[in-house]
């Protein structure tokens, strides 16, 4: 059995290593040739399944928005392959070019918690995808998976899909230049293929990826069928001219944006050189601002890449953060609730726990509770400062979604907490305690907005309180 059109690079051996692992044997020109016999067909099944499945993943935003053709010809490129109980599908950190979609069986994830050392361990079954963050954005795993049961998964390779969704696009690009009405209203993105950036450090480059992503945040309303495809690939730790030169060719063959953050003088003019001669484009995100200190402080930088983490007092006032917001999560030692600096309310599972452990590494002292209906929260509660309470709220629908995934990781389903109906009574209910005992509270909504977002909302608020943002200017520390 072959399936063609995969213009994945046959290169690396270790790649093949990954797919004999898999059931497939090596790659051969276009083709992938399927060794394993325990490896069979799509299915209509499997494909009925496919087309309910990739329209829904989150991170593949460029799915949602693609019409019904291409969900079936994505699903029919799709292969199939079995695992047997215990077998590892993905481990987290590592690298993998492929999402999973279940079609039978049980999975168990290893998923990494806020504050704790423990993973949370979650069971999810058909209809559950693994991987989605690795297939777009060169992202190794978030969590590890194990197979609970044999397992059927189907798996669809990014090279495949990077085929599928740039022919898409520029099928719809071709649409839009013969179109006779050129008036051009609504148009607001003129993307028409899949944007690689290359991030490039000779430290851990956090800081460059991050800046990369609020960037690319600023072009998320394009309505172009591929936007928000974009895809960073992270290189960091660099040491030698050697790696520059190959990661600079790399980003030559695919047209990427390289931005990078080198300190070292010497690899800095390295990649500067590399990128002139390639006549590839590059952005020096740390070049001008430490051009510019040179001057002010009258001295060379000292090139060297990262630095020892000082023990001041703002990084023993995040530490303190984090130790109280652990020991006071979950509505616990009420008694302690007036040392903090923020208290969240809200429903079970709307994301208070996450979002106290993001502010607490930004240096707040975090509280938080989870109301129950028709139950009296601790009189303590009302009996700190008012100013330091935040109410969440979530739709109810979007809470079901998240209850019911959580109830599948203990093998049940049907329950009361995840029962749509009993929700919807549990959500009006919370909105009139808000109105009744928390009339002051700011409400925000964790619909659909992630830990970040709502956490500088907040943070908004407290500057806010302060009056404008030159009252709530703040001196940081700058000792190393």
């Amino acid at each position: 059995m072959t399936f063609a059109n995969n213009t994945v690079d046959a290169a690396s051996e270790q790649k093949d290593a990954v797919r004999r692992h898999l059931g497939f044997a090596t790659w051969s020109g276009n083709i992938y040739y399927l060794g394993a016999a325990d490896v069979g067909a799509l299915t209509d099944e499997d494909i009925s399944l496919l087309r309910q499945v990739l329209p829904e993943v989150k991170e593949l935003v460029v799915l949602g928005r693609s019409n019904t053709d291409v969900i079936l010809q994505l699903a029919e490129t799709m292969l199939p392959l079995t695992l047997a109980k215990g077998e590892v599908l993905a481990e987290q950190g590592q690298p993998d070019d492929n999402m999973y979609v279940i079609a039978k069986g049980d999975v168990l994830l290893d998923v990494p918690r806020a504050g704790r050392v423990e993973p949370e361990r979650r069971r999810v079954s058909q209809g559950s995808y693994i991987g989605a963050e690795c297939l777009l954005g060169n992202t190794p795993h978030k969590c590890s998976a194990i197979a609970q049961t044999s397992c059927r998964l189907l798996r669809l390779n990014r090279a495949t899909f990077d085929s599928i969704i740039l022919s898409q696009s520029a099928e719809t690009e071709d649409d839009e230049d013969s179109d006779e009405d050129d008036e051009g209203d609504g148009d607001t993105c003129a993307a028409s293929q899949l944007v690689n950036i290359f991030v490039l450090s000779d430290s851990t480059g956090e800081s460059a990826k991050a800046s990369v992503k609020t960037a690319a945040a600023q072009f998320e309303y394009c309505s172009g069928s591929t936007c928000a495809t974009s895809r960073a690939t992270v290189y960091r730790f660099v040491r030698s001219a050697t790696e520059i030169k190959t990661i600079v060719e790399a980003a030559k063959k695919c047209n990427a944006l390289l931005v990078y953050t080198i300190m070292d003088p010497k690899l800095h003019q390295v990649v500067v050189d590399e990128c002139k001669a390639k006549e590839l484009e590059c952005i020096d995100l740390w070049g001008p601002l430490l051009a510019t200190f040179e001057k002010r402080f009258g001295a060379k930088r000292s090139g060297k890449a990262g630095r020892r983490q000082a023990v001041s007092d703002d990084y023993m006032t995040i530490v303190k953060a984090i130790e109280y917001t652990r020991k006071v999560d979950d509505g616990v030692l009420p008694h302690l609730w007036d040392e903090c600096d923020i208290m969240l309310i809200g429903p079970s599972r709307a994301g208070k726990t996450p979002l106290s452990f993001y502010l607490a590494q930004r240096g707040y002292k975090v509280a938080n509770y989870p109301l129950v209906p028709e139950e009296e929260p601790p009189k303590e509660l009302f009996e700190l400062d008012q100013q330091k309470c935040f109410a969440l709220q979530i739709k109810p629908e979007r809470l079901q979604e998240i209850r019911t995934q959580r109830m599948k990781q203990f093998n049940r389903s049907n329950t009361k907490y995840a029962n749509l109906t009993n929700i919807k009574k549990e959500v009006s209910w919370i909105k009139n305690f808000y109105l009744r005992k928390g009339p002051k509270w700011p409400i925000i909504d964790t619909s659909n907005a992630g830990v970040v977002e709502t956490a500088a909302r907040i943070m908004e608020i407290l500057d806010r309180r302060k009056g404008d943002a030159v009252a709530a200017s703040y001196q940081s520390s700058m000792a190393v």
